[in-house]
């Protein structure tokens, strides 16, 4: 059995990541990230099954990093909705965000597949049942509190939207200074938004 050559790895990651960056995981080409990182397209798929597998591999140790973080989370919003503290919730949604705005800069290649490149790849889905899951949290907590009933469906929607704000902050390509600048003006708008919201159903 043939022994791989691990030297190789580190040239077939960056000659992935360039190809993924630039193309994206549908239109990115095995064959030129074989022909760039020095081997042959056989070589390549004894080390990946296939074109998503390697496309997992370049973002996994991010979101290994963004699970990690924002699982603490959950804490907060549990006891924002055992208090039924609007307060509590609102902090938490700024310590999230301040939360995905440093990991954004902090994986910022990794990010960009993800939010941005990952159309048709199996993280694409990943990040949707994230938003979706998200969502639907947000939307528990409201249903628990509320006094009046609306439609929970739109706060899901709401939510869902706040993820495609990262999105916009990579490929608009801006510095974390203004990515923070930005969301700051979001959270002006979002918590005013949030509050006449709790003033409703409350």
């Amino acid at each position: 059995m043939a022994v791989k050559d691990h030297s190789l790895d580190d040239k077939i990651i960056q000659s992935a990541k360039a190809e993924f960056l630039e193309h994206g995981f549908q239109k990115a080409s095995l064959h030129k990230i074989a022909i760039n990182a020095g081997i042959t397209t056989g070589a390549l798929y004894t080390r990946y099954k296939n074109k998503d597998a390697l496309f997992c591999s370049l973002v996994k140790d991010a979101l290994s990093k963004i699970v990690a973080e924002v699982e603490p989370m959950r804490e907060m919003y549990m006891e924002a909705q055992k208090r039924k503290d609007v307060v509590k919730l609102l902090d938490a949604i700024k310590k999230e965000e301040s939360i995905y705005l440093d990991l954004l800069f902090e994986y910022y290649d990794e990010c960009i597949l993800f939010f941005c490149k990952s159309g048709g790849s199996s993280i694409e889905k990943m990040m949707n049942e994230m938003m979706k899951k998200k969502a639907e949290e947000t939307g528990e907590f409201l249903r628990n509190i509320a006094r009046v009933q609306i439609d929970f469906d739109g706060i899901e929607l709401l939510m869902s939207e706040q993820f495609h704000y990262y999105k916009e902050i990579l490929e608009r390509g801006y510095t974390k200074e203004k990515a923070i600048s930005c969301m700051k003006a979001t959270e002006i708008y979002m918590e005013a938004g949030w509050k006449a919201l709790f003033e409703k159903i409350l």
